[in-house]
């Protein structure tokens, strides 16, 4: 075989090679097409729900932590108006015979 035939053989067989390569990267992207849709879909779908789930997650925790501010808030008035108060004690029970004994305007009998 002289030199010019043994080329030829050789680009033949990397030509052929090259057809072969060609179809099985042509069926391997079609197959990873068909099921990477669904794949790439349910992946989506993954990822939105995790990310509605974690903004429902952190408004949770932002209400609950303005609940607990609003919560401290109020007991540190509650305290406020204690000591303000000066220990003054306003009757809660209108309808207590002994305290109207004890909130008479007048105490000469």
């Amino acid at each position: 075989m002289d030199h010019g035939s043994r080329i030829e053989c050789t680009v033949e067989e990397y030509r052929r090679g090259m057809v072969r390569l060609q179809d099985e990267y042509d069926e391997m992207k079609r197959q990873s097409s068909a099921d990477n849709g669904a794949a790439l879909l349910e992946a989506i779908e993954r990822v939105e729900t995790g990310r509605e789930e974690h903004a429902r997650l952190e408004a949770e925790e932002r209400e609950r932590a303005a609940a607990q501010a609003r919560e401290q808030r109020e007991v540190i008035a509650r305290a406020l108006a204690l000591r303000r108060s000066k220990d003054v004690v306003t009757p809660t029970d209108d309808d207590d015979p002994e305290g109207e004994y004890y909130r008479r305007e007048s105490w000469l009998i």
